[in-house]
């Protein structure tokens, strides 16, 4: 007989699955946590079913809660994580800047520059690289990166005087020497604040403010000659005949050091044009035997030493040369150029061979160019024909001794222009903004200004890509040869974009400005503008011969010539350029002075170099008969 199932047995049977989880599996120590989570989350149909109202009311809390804080935690987190992540990102751009900028890539280390300020621009690392990276090419963005770095908090000691150097490259002297000032004021003296001190002001004549509180940090530290040294390079640059004679007086008796102060006090010394009488013999002996010295200090003491007795410079080249016999190459080579220099080419060809030369760069071009004096034009074309020679001087210098060897022998002018346009075309790829440049004045002192004009423009270009310290210097150059290469090319226009490329560029320099104007009145740009900026110019220096001319030249474009004539009244011809004597007399012979204005024409060479406008006033002149 089968027996029904007791309601005992039913209730003792696990009909709910999930038991198998039940708390009770977990460790002893997780039980407890392990049941307040089934009572506020079932783990199962069954289970929920059971569950309290109370549990259900925390359940749903805990949920909300969660949620919320999660919001509020992501709402007050996420931007500084956003942040974080772009901080690091920015670090490893900066650091890329870095890489590109040790590999001479200029132009793609300031990308890399602004691209980490862009991705981070609250990054301080960003903002502090690129007041960096900007100091030689664009101050005020310095400047301005700076004023950010303050408003954060985190400008440094260095920040401040980067400041100073970049209101210094803007011209802002006054501000620059306040700012000097107060940081001599608040900050403790280092050897880097006294040598900002030195690199602003020991080249010109000084504030003498600054100059007093210099020595003061320097008398606080004795024991620092380094800054003694410096301040000594500050009093001779401010031509003041007390504080000069202090500061050479200073500087002579820490050349008596035999450390590398000493020598620098030395190297100080001998770069200016005159010692006192007094020591200049002494001078020369320690130049000599500094144990610091190398021969490069030898040499600039031969150097004062023919300049103190010129009538002793042949047995004093014969006794150096009795010195130099046995040295290396690298150890000839200041040698050697100090012969070239002082036209002593016979004996360069005597102390070093052919060989010899042409083993080493530095003794070769020397070596060309004292058999270039010699005119020993078949040795040189030889040598630059080797093979071997070809793989020791750079492509560049090369293609220029090539170039300059067929100017020397008078080869035809095609040859010589082919060959110094694949000198230029060598150096641009290669982008050597110094070969460029030295290829323009080349170019142009030899009456190619077509290809000095390019050479200068491409300057220009190669100059700005690299933007190395030397940069700057090397653009206003090139832009002032590229000016007058156009003026010789007789390319009006030309010359105008590059004087208003210049004035972009360099705003503070007048002479760019000038140029500008007086172009763009000669071409008819901008009439009245320049009217009124010449008229600015006029008032600042009213005796100035050709901004008298720019009035008169304005009026004149203006068909005022009766008003054009008053400027020209008392002018001195003698500053003014052909070109400029032909549209003075063009201006003259218009308000009815013809004899006078035909005078002046008659002078002028009309081979002369001038603009297309200048040229049309000059035969103006003549028609007007």
């Amino acid at each position: 007989m089968i027996r029904a199932p007791s309601p005992t047995m039913l209730t003792n049977q696990t009909i709910d699955p999930s038991r198998q989880h039940s708390p009770e599996r977990w460790h002893p120590l997780l039980r407890p946590f392990m049941r307040a989570w089934e009572w506020l989350v079932p783990s199962s149909v069954a289970a929920r079913d059971r569950q309290s109202p109370l549990a259900r009311y925390l359940g749903l809390s805990l949920v909300v809660g969660t949620s919320i804080t999660m919001i509020v935690l992501a709402v007050i987190y996420a931007k500084p994580i956003q942040d974080s992540w772009q901080t690091s990102r920015a670090e490893s751009m900066i650091k890329e800047s870095r890489d590109l900028m040790q590999n001479g890539q200029m132009a793609n280390a300031f990308f890399k520059a602004q691209e980490a300020y862009q991705k981070a621009p609250h990054s301080v690392e960003a903002i502090r690289y690129n007041a960096e990276i900007f100091l030689h090419v664009r101050p005020e963005t310095t400047i301005w990166m700076i004023d950010q770095l303050k408003d954060k908090g985190a400008e440094t000691l260095e920040d401040k005087m980067r400041r100073v150097r970049a209101l210094a490259k803007l011209n802002r002297s006054k501000e620059a020497e306040a700012e000097y000032q107060k940081l001599l004021r608040e900050e403790r003296a280092s050897e880097a604040l006294m040598k900002l001190g030195e690199d602003l002001w020991g080249t010109k004549q000084q504030n003498p403010a600054v100059l007093a509180m210099m020595k003061e940090v320097a008398a606080k530290n004795p024991d620092d000659i380094a800054s003694t040294l410096r301040v000594a390079r500050v009093q001779v640059a401010s031509n003041l005949p007390t504080q000069v004679a202090e500061g050479i007086d200073s500087a002579w008796k820490i050349a008596q050091s035999d450390d590398v102060t000493g020598l620098q006090a030395l190297e100080f010394l001998d770069g200016l044009p005159a010692i006192p009488v007094e020591f200049a013999i002494k001078f020369i002996q320690r130049l000599k035997t500094h144990p610091k010295g190398d021969d490069r200090h030898y040499i600039a003491a031969l150097k004062r030493e023919v300049k103190l007795y010129p009538e002793r410079k042949t047995s004093i080249i014969t006794e150096a040369m009795k010195r130099y016999r046995e040295r290396r190459r690298d150890e000839l080579q200041p040698f050697i150029r100090w012969l070239v220099e002082e036209q002593q080419f016979l004996e360069v060809v005597t102390l070093v061979t052919e060989d010899e030369a042409k083993a080493h760069q530095g003794l070769l071009e020397n070596y060309l160019t004292a058999l270039t004096m010699l005119r020993r034009f078949d040795q040189i074309e030889r040598i630059i024909s080797d093979p071997d020679v070809a793989k020791i001087l750079d492509p560049t210098t090369h293609a220029m001794f090539r170039a300059h060897l067929a100017f020397v022998t008078s080869k035809p002018a095609e040859d010589f222009r082919s060959l110094l346009i694949t000198a230029k075309d060598m150096a641009e790829r290669n982008a050597r903004f110094s070969a460029l440049q030295r290829i323009a004045e080349y170019a142009e002192a030899r009456g190619h200004f077509d290809i000095a004009e390019d050479a200068y423009r491409l300057t220009v270009a190669a100059a700005r890509r690299a933007a190395s310290p030397q940069s700057p210097l090397v653009e206003r150059a090139a832009l002032k040869g590229l000016i007058t290469a156009s003026e010789k090319n007789g390319h009006s226009e030309a010359s105008f974009n590059a004087c208003r490329d210049a004035i972009t560029r360099f705003p503070e320099d007048t002479d760019f400005l000038d140029k500008a104007l007086y172009i763009s009145l000669l071409v008819g740009h901008e009439i009245e503008n320049s009217l009124k900026k010449a008229g600015t110019l006029l008032q600042a220096q009213p005796k100035d011969h050709q901004r008298k001319l720019m009035m008169a030249l304005a009026h004149w474009r203006m068909s005022d010539a009766q008003r054009a004539i008053e400027y020209l009244q008392y002018m001195d011809l003698n500053h003014l350029t052909e070109g400029q004597r032909a549209v003075f007399a063009a201006i003259a012979a218009s308000a009815g002075f013809r004899e006078q204005a035909l005078g002046v024409a008659k002078a002028i060479d009309p081979k002369s170099s001038m603009f297309p406008e200048e040229r049309t006033c000059y035969e103006r002149v003549f028609r007007a008969r």
